[in-house]
């Protein structure tokens, strides 16, 4: 029994010594950030109702329905008439990837930290306080495998992916 427990605990000393293999830099087609400078993550407010390009989490509250817009804020629906749904704002929340709600207040990550909007008026949505860097953002393109240029977070917060001829990328995803 000793000789087996022997000859595992040696099996997997020598397999966590094997060095992973570097991988080559990589040209060709992959994925870029897009990023926003940092000093423009504080411009949240109320705007004009916008088309809806990358939905994610919805909230309905009594009458009004509140739906991610990924990357960039939230839309706020009427849906008082159940044949008639009515665009009433769009509050702009650079960054955003997921909020809650709570009484007339909006709780949302914006890249790597947490902001309040006061929505008692959806028509004026302010920030009304931000919690700093206590988010581990992504730093990797969601639902995707190959290669990716790596974020340099000096240039801002990431506020998208988009298509791009790579040249010496080392990130990769790969299953």
């Amino acid at each position: 029994m000793i000789k087996p427990l022997v000859y595992l605990c040696l099996m997997v000393i020598y397999l966590n010594a094997c060095d992973k293999p570097e991988l080559d830099l990589y040209d060709g087609p992959g994925k870029k950030p897009v990023y926003l400078p940092a000093d423009q993550l504080g411009d949240i407010r109320s705007e004009a109702p916008q088309s809806i390009a990358a939905s994610g989490t919805i909230f309905l509250r009594d009458t009004l329905l509140f739906m991610l817009e990924q990357y960039k804020g939230i839309h706020v629906f009427s849906l008082k008439d159940s044949i008639q749904t009515v665009n009433l704002a769009f509050i702009k929340i650079p960054a955003i990837t997921d909020f809650t709600l709570s009484d007339h207040y909006i709780y949302a990550d914006s890249w790597k930290d947490i902001v309040v909007v006061d929505i008692s008026n959806l028509y004026q949505a302010h920030e009304t306080s931000r919690l700093r860097d206590l988010l581990n953002p992504s730093m990797f393109p969601p639902l995707y495998d190959g290669y990716f240029e790596c974020v340099d977070e000096s240039k801002g917060a990431i506020i998208g992916w988009e298509d791009a001829v790579l040249t010496n990328a080392k990130c990769v995803t790969l299953n």
